[in-house]
């Protein structure tokens, strides 16, 4: 599926604008040798796989760096690299899966806590999608706890996805939007706690 050079938005057909940023999503569009996305043309990097059109120094082995972290956006040389990725990931963030620009931000055997983070996600402004496996492979034993549920968010969006849901989580590990007041669950966009008044973060 084709993306937008400039957001990253899916496109499910030829549009001229992208529906999501307005940008003009098929003029003036380069491919990417590396990972074969289109790109906008004059782009400095590929916004898929972090390839950079002229390379830099790594800050970190003063060597140079064909490529940015799609996380982080620092300049990633072959040292930094480590196992060759169809896109560039630093040494912090070289165990985040990524698939097609979009990386797993968390996981769970639940589909209703996938969902309920996903909204949330979209509720402070960040594009999230859930992908699960039973909802994309055929199985002839139902895998159970075992079939995992993703979390996706733009490899860009990330950080600031992984802060929120860490934000988000109790002593024990699990992930709550509750009211840090009551304790009461709030839906995904609610400003106020309904059960008791307090603002929500």
């Amino acid at each position: 599926m084709a993306s937008c050079p400039h957001c990253r938005a899916p496109l499910p057909r030829p549009v001229a604008d992208c529906p999501r940023c307005g940008s003009s999503a098929l003029a003036h569009v380069d491919v990417c040798p590396r990972c074969r996305e289109n790109i906008a043309a004059g782009a400095e990097s590929c916004p898929a796989c972090g390839w950079l059109r002229a390379s830099e120094p790594c800050p970190e082995h003063g060597r140079e760096a064909p490529g940015r972290c799609v996380i982080c956006d620092r300049p990633v040389c072959p040292e930094c690299e480590g196992a060759e990725a169809p896109q560039y990931l630093c040494s912090e963030h070289g165990l985040v899966p990524v698939v097609e620009g979009w990386a797993q931000v968390y996981s769970t055997s639940d589909d209703l806590e996938a969902e309920l983070i996903r909204d949330n996600l979209h509720a402070e402004g960040m594009d999230a999608q859930v992908l699960s496996q039973k909802d994309h492979y055929s199985f002839t034993v139902d895998l159970g706890d075992l079939s995992p549920v993703r979390v996706l968010v733009p490899a860009y969006q990330y950080q600031e996805a992984n802060r929120l849901i860490r934000n988000h989580m109790d002593d024990q590990g699990q992930v709550s939007f509750a009211c840090p007041r009551c304790g009461e669950a709030y839906e995904a966009g609610d400003e106020v706690c309904a059960a008791c008044g307090a603002p929500l973060p």
